[in-house]
């Protein structure tokens, strides 16, 4: 399967597959004509990393992941670590969100509230 198709097929952007082939994080087969293709499970992983990064997951945070992922020893503390800063970096993001949500509320209420 090409990127196109797997872009079509997984509902990726054809950018973020791109990125994550020259960035060494999806590799494929190359065909005779000299064209990447890709099995399922490459596509499949490649759907779990654009998770990741949408999780706020850098690239480089990304690649070390990948690399522990990969490894022949267990390196499954590591994943966890960073896995678990990266929940909690997102976790900061949802509170800032949320403060943000509640001074909006607080106006909307004092300006429902004041006298005409």
């Amino acid at each position: 399967m090409t990127l196109q198709e797997a872009s079509r097929r997984f509902h990726l952007n054809l950018k973020t597959l791109q990125l994550f082939e020259t960035s060494g994080l999806l590799k494929g087969n190359t065909t005779e004509a000299g064209k990447s293709d890709y099995k399922e499970s490459d596509l499949q992983r490649a759907s779990q990393l654009h998770f990741l990064m949408n999780a706020g997951m850098d690239l480089h945070t990304l690649k070390r992941f990948v690399s522990l992922y990969d490894a022949e020893r267990n390196t499954s503390e590591e994943q966890v670590r960073i896995l678990r800063k990266c929940r909690y970096q997102l976790l900061d993001e949802i509170h800032g969100k949320q403060q943000s949500l509640d001074r909006l509320d607080y106006l909307i209420y004092k300006i429902k509230n004041q006298k005409t």
